[in-house]
């Protein structure tokens, strides 16, 4: 019987950037937009914690940088602990590797290699040339054996063999680079265990027409400019329910294996550009305060039964990941490393491990 262990975690972009004074930009790019009503632009007129992080910018990153750094360190002391042989990662593709031509709901990538340049500015955190490549390794076998599991199990989901699946120059979507890049923080301990990556469409009906981002929030364009098809929400994504259920599948299938395997989600909670009731200013901390109080009790299996309009409405997409990782950890009670709320630096950032066997 395999042992498992659960661990999610955050791959926020601006950390990459290295600069904490950087980290409010997606705030301040938004504040441009003429599509976000004047009166919403006035700090004034902002809840009361939100100009308070506001008029501290500077100070509140350099905590939030910290407190990610710890976080990071944190969880993958307990990978290390585990000594994992291999590691399925679930991540969100956003317009990287998925784009008009197929959005599958998932997709498993069964490579023997993972090469990527996760480095994409001279201005990295790091001072790595953001030409370099690294190659993760992977397990293709593994991934394959998986996938098969899955069409068993009456649940058959989309698998890749190339490891740029069909546009991403740069290897593996930043959902999943960013994660491995962060949990090498110190940048004194590779990542080094095989991982079989398991794309996520989180971002649903508007993948294509907000091009996995913000597009929208700057679009000054008429109606009669847009494409009718690619610049309006299209289908959803997986319901919670189905993310929830993947997550099952896979501890159904690993517990039945020899070994010894982690599972990983990778992302963000709500967004303030996906939370289109908040102007997109800030995200919804009252639906993310809800979703960790059921977390921190143990009661994520709570998560099958949201839906994806309450999803959305929460600019809450991301949070599938976590949700693949709930159904697979349902029946365990988590190690809450850190939960980081915000108003200015874009989403809540949740930090938790799933011990083998825990309770």
């Amino acid at each position: 019987m395999g042992e498992v262990l659960g661990v999610g975690f955050t791959h926020y972009p601006p950390f990459m950037g290295g600069k904490p004074e950087t980290y409010a930009g997606l705030l301040k790019g938004i504040l441009r937009s003429p599509n976000v009503p004047e009166e919403a632009k006035d700090p004034k007129n902002w809840p009361a914690g939100m100009q308070d992080e506001w008029e501290h910018e500077v100070e509140r990153a350099y905590d939030h940088q910290e407190r990610h750094r710890q976080g990071f360190k944190k969880v993958r002391a307990a990978i290390d602990s585990f000594k994992p042989d291999a590691v399925f990662m679930f991540g969100d593709d956003q317009y990287e590797n998925f784009k008009e031509t197929i959005i599958p709901p998932f997709n498993i990538f069964c490579a023997p290699q993972f090469p990527s340049r996760p480095f994409r500015s001279e201005q990295n955190l790091w001072g790595v040339d953001p030409e370099e490549t690294i190659s993760y390794a992977g397990a293709a076998d593994l991934a394959k054996e998986v996938a098969n599991g899955f069409a068993e199990r009456h649940y058959p989901i989309p698998y890749s063999y190339t490891p740029q699946t069909l546009h991403f120059e740069r290897g593996l979507s930043h959902a999943f680079v960013n994660g491995l890049t962060y949990l090498d923080w110190d940048h004194d301990n590779p990542w080094t265990y095989p991982t079989i990556p398991v794309a996520v469409n989180c971002y649903g009906q508007y993948v294509i027409s907000n091009r996995g981002g913000s597009a929208n929030i700057q679009d000054t364009r008429t109606d009669a400019e847009k494409d009718p098809l690619m610049d309006y929400p299209g289908p959803h994504g997986p319901s919670p329910k189905a993310c929830f259920t993947v997550g099952e599948i896979l501890m159904d299938i690993l517990q039945e294996r020899p070994g010894r395997y982690a599972i990983m989600a990778s992302s963000g909670w709500s967004h303030a550009f996906l939370t289109t009731k908040h102007n997109w200013l800030y995200p919804d901390r009252e639906f993310d305060r809800a979703r960790f109080e059921e977390l921190k009790n143990g009661e994520q299996r709570n998560w099958a039964n949201l839906t994806s309009d309450e999803i959305d409405d929460a600019g809450d997409g991301e949070f599938k990941n976590w949700i693949c990782l709930a159904g697979a950890m349902k029946d365990r009670t988590p190690k809450i490393i850190d939960y980081i709320e915000t108003w200015i630096f874009n989403s809540e950032k949740c930090f938790a491990v799933f011990e083998p066997n825990g309770h």
